[in-house]
């Protein structure tokens, strides 16, 4: 199956490529030289991109093992990575390790699309934690020709706070939030009264809350890019009233953003294809049908990374490819807050 890959303006075989990669990590990685094959490799891979998709979902890896053996899953030879882990605020934190040559994938993939979606940017502000999101984000600023601050969010023993905070609503929630990190918005806030070029803003949903005074025709902040938990189309609808453009987002540790459409009420996320591959899951572990709900399951495939990822306490449509993202993406990813 050819696919072409608007961000790269390059078509490629997506089973030859499955196929280098696949025999790349049994010659290189701990973990997949104990799993994989020579043989098992060429079953693995079909003409049926479906078919593929479906077999490689069997080779799902136990997610805990990112929280206490990641390092098996680091090729032998694989030399300038970066420790990317997830933000811990659903739960234990996972880790895994990303070449500089994906990261720059990764910011040629935003830069892209949001440069297609009508983002001018001038400088911006990206929250979050201080990790491979810092080197992504501040190279895709640089990319669309502005300057990059970075406010560093600390997560760190956040997810208990977040789920004692979550049963007594998001009102109750926002105010935690706000409580936890009022260094962190003044920060924030000095930087906006200080440079009247930011435009742009790279957060979790919640945390925009704190800075509306930047809001609006006459101040700062024109776009907003955000994700988080419990980010849903009716919050999206909400933030489009106030700002000239929304982008949502789907973040995830092993593979960075998957930037999100609205779409008739509905949020459609398509990663950076091939480097992550997108499918859902249905309970009796087949894989959904278009506009079926399932589980979202994660192929990260490349060079640097090989992982199949399903989450289990989320659910996901799966949606087929567009003009736009010519390859599956999932549909209104939900994930309850914690109750």
């Amino acid at each position: 199956m050819e696919v072409f890959i608007p961000y790269e303006n390059r078509k490629i075989n997506v089973e030859t490529y499955l196929l280098d990669v696949l025999q790349f990590h049994l010659e290189s990685t701990p973990y997949w030289q104990r799993n994989l094959t020579k043989r098992k490799i060429d079953e693995l891979v079909s003409s049926d991109f479906k078919e593929t998709v479906y077999n490689l979902s069997r080779l799902e890896v136990n997610q805990d093992l990112l929280r206490t053996r990641w390092q098996e899953f680091r090729p032998r030879n694989l030399k300038n990575t970066r420790l990317s882990f997830s933000s811990g605020t659903t739960g234990p934190q996972k880790y895994c390790l990303w070449s500089e040559d994906y990261i720059e994938i990764q910011a040629n993939y935003l830069a892209y699309y949001l440069s297609k979606r009508g983002i001018m940017l001038k400088n911006a502000i990206i929250q979050g934690p201080t990790s491979i999101y810092k080197e992504v984000y501040e190279k895709l600023v640089n990319k669309l020709g502005g300057d990059p601050y970075f406010v560093g969010l600390r997560v760190e023993g956040l997810k208990p706070i977040i789920e004692d905070a979550a049963k007594k609503g998001e009102k109750k929630l926002i105010k935690v939030l706000k409580e936890y990190f009022a260094i962190e918005i003044q920060k924030t806030k000095r930087l906006l009264e200080y440079d009247q070029d930011i435009n742009f803003m790279r957060s979790a949903w919640m945390m925009l809350a704190f800075f509306e005074e930047f809001y609006g025709d006459k101040q700062n902040i024109k776009f907003v890019m955000t994700s988080g938990l419990g980010y849903s189309p009716q919050n999206h609808e909400t933030l489009k009233q106030k700002f000239e453009r929304v982008i949502a987002s789907y973040g995830y540790f092993a593979f960075g953003d998957a930037l999100g459409k609205y779409v008739n009420g509905n949020l459609d996320y398509y990663p950076a294809f091939p480097y992550a591959i997108f499918t859902a899951i249905k309970e009796d572990g087949e894989i959904a049908k278009y506009g079926e709900e399932g589980h979202p399951l994660f192929i990260i495939a490349r060079k640097d990374l090989l992982l199949i990822l399903k989450e289990n306490n989320e659910k996901a449509k799966r949606i087929g490819p567009t003009e736009e993202f010519p390859w599956d993406g999932i549909r209104n990813p939900k994930r309850k807050l914690p109750q």
